[in-house]
């Protein structure tokens, strides 16, 4: 894993904003998509409202066993 600080305020690499469009079009929640990306929800929703990134479809339950392979 490159060196990398995730610390608050860290920026956001081009791979982080690709990644984060990707989970969300797959409707990945966004406490899933915090955990995989190291930051916090906040940051997330932050982030997505910035790039015009909807998060809307990121609502399903991460438990729920018929949306964990999306």
């Amino acid at each position: 894993m490159a060196d990398y600080d995730r610390s608050p305020g860290a920026p956001w690499s081009a791979e982080d904003i690709e990644q984060l469009r990707i989970l969300a079009a797959e409707g990945t929640a966004t406490s899933v998509i915090a955990v995989q990306l190291n930051r916090s929800e906040e940051a997330i929703a932050h982030r997505a409202a910035q790039d015009g990134i909807n998060l809307s479809a990121a609502s399903h339950n991460p438990y729920d066993p018929d949306t964990l392979n999306r």
